[in-house]
């Protein structure tokens, strides 16, 4: 099971930045090179330098982004513009957001996890990694020595056990408050209490951890730790190095949301959209839906209600076609899904409304392989409703299906059988912003 530890976290000087909201980022996989421009010019020490170092032309090679990271990171601890805290904390986290009119509140514990294999049980993955990705955070790891972003995990507290305790530490004023440009508001406590500590250790030791983003940072430190010990430069069990820094969220927390991550069908000159919805009407009953007329944002606000309402009962899918048509796909009620999915997966991974689409929509219809190659050649993924509309309404794409989201207990029955989800299955919000605290990996 998890192994948690307290930390000396490393944290921005409010005394010398003051507003946070000038320096944090989100992770560094949700930002495209545009949006790095942008936090680059937002502030001379904004993370993004660290996370997400710039290439420049007078590189002499390929590691001069991380060695740049790495002089960045060690010329802002030296004029105080990051600070380390003195003693070993462990961290709450609290961000409070607004989401179709209704106000919500999600805390996390940030600690250091010693880092597992998953076939150890105690942290579970749901989602394969890259190669890429996996060796640009290695690269960066290695020169900077430190954990930049989190790996956001879930543990499972249906009783509430640990919900008074958190409560109880967050009356407290925090040690730093901002709120960023999306609205999301955002609070860091630290807490030296060992008696809060050990009950957090203990109870979070007896129950899996389920990563829910960060897979790529969570591999990282793994090999980072496991490759060390294989050269001989960790000997000892208790070397930091063998931890990684993790934000642990309760998977029951209301606040805690999972959004939708649509499919957008690329165009192509052999797709025939009226083969396509032949092919689909096996599984599914098609209907086209009224929308009311006015803006596209309403039409496809229109069309994400009823696929909400439809979705409570049923499996379905929205979908928008070049021609303006919306559609309704709604799942045979005659056909088991399980029995219609060939293979040797668990019934929880079959009944996933991604899966469905993939195994039987994309590779049975469109005849797109499941290797990652080709799904990002013929596909493109959104989580917002109107940009993937709007992808169809440009002639860039032929088609886009709407999803539901994937509920968390699915991401837990899916790791619990030891499957990973399709890519792109789930997206999960909010999302926690690198620098709020990092994790000097060679330090206690």
């Amino acid at each position: 099971m998890p192994e948690i530890r307290p930390f000396r976290g490393i944290r921005y000087n409010t005394d010398a930045i003051g507003d946070l909201s000038l320096v944090v980022a989100p992770p560094y996989d949700v930002i495209d090179a545009e949006q790095r421009d942008g936090y680059y010019n937002k502030h001379p020490y904004n993370i993004i330098r660290l996370i997400l170092n710039r290439p420049k032309k007078t590189d002499s090679d390929s590691e001069q982004p991380y060695v740049r990271a790495s002089a960045f990171l060690d010329r802002w601890l030296a004029q105080r513009i990051l600070i380390q805290d003195s003693v070993p904390c462990i961290y709450l986290y609290r961000q409070r957001y607004l989401m179709e009119s209704e106000c919500k509140e999600c805390t996390g514990l940030i600690a250091r996890v010693r880092a597992e294999e998953f076939s150890d049980g105690g942290i579970l993955p749901h989602e394969n990694i890259l190669p890429k990705p996996l060796s640009d955070r290695i690269k960066l790891l290695d020169h900077t020595k430190t954990n930049l972003s989190v790996v956001e995990s879930l543990y499972s507290d249906p009783t509430e056990k640990m919900k008074d305790p958190i409560l109880a530490e967050t009356e407290r004023f925090p040690i730093a408050q901002f709120q960023t440009a999306d609205g999301v508001a955002h609070d860091l406590w630290g807490v030296t209490d060992e008696g809060f500590i050990s009950k957090i250790t203990s109870f979070l030791g007896k129950r899996p951890l389920y990563i829910a983003d960060g897979h790529h940072r969570y591999q990282t430190a793994l090999e980072y730790s496991k490759r060390l010990r294989a050269s001989g430069e960790i000997t000892d069990d208790e070397d930091p190095r063998n931890f990684l820094m993790m934000m642990i969220v309760e998977m029951e927390n209301p606040g805690l949301s999972v959004m939708p991550v649509h499919r957008v069908v690329l165009q192509r000159e052999e797709l025939d959209v009226e083969a396509m919805l032949a092919g689909i009407e096996h599984w599914f009953t098609i209907a086209e839906v009224e929308v009311p007329k006015g803006p596209r944002s309403g039409q496809v606000y229109y069309l994400v209600r009823q696929l909400e309402a439809a979705g409570a009962s049923t499996r379905v899918f929205g979908v928008y076609l070049k021609d303006g048509r919306f559609l309704l796909l709604t799942w045979k009620s005659n056909l088991d899904v399980e029995k219609e999915i060939k293979g040797d997966e668990s019934p929880a991974y079959k009944k996933l409304d991604v899966t469905v689409f993939q195994k039987l929509i994309a590779e049975k219809v469109l005849e797109i392989a499941p290797d990652r190659e080709s799904v990002e050649a013929s596909m493109m993924f959104t989580r917002d409703p109107l940009e993937a509309v709007k992808f169809v309404d440009s002639g860039k794409a032929a088609a886009a299906f709407l999803l539901n989201p994937t509920k968390v207990e699915q991401v837990r029955d899916i790791a619990d059988h030891g499957e990973k989800m399709p890519q792109k299955s789930t997206y999960f919000y909010p999302k926690p912003c690198s620098g709020v605290v990092m994790n000097r990996v060679t330090e206690w």
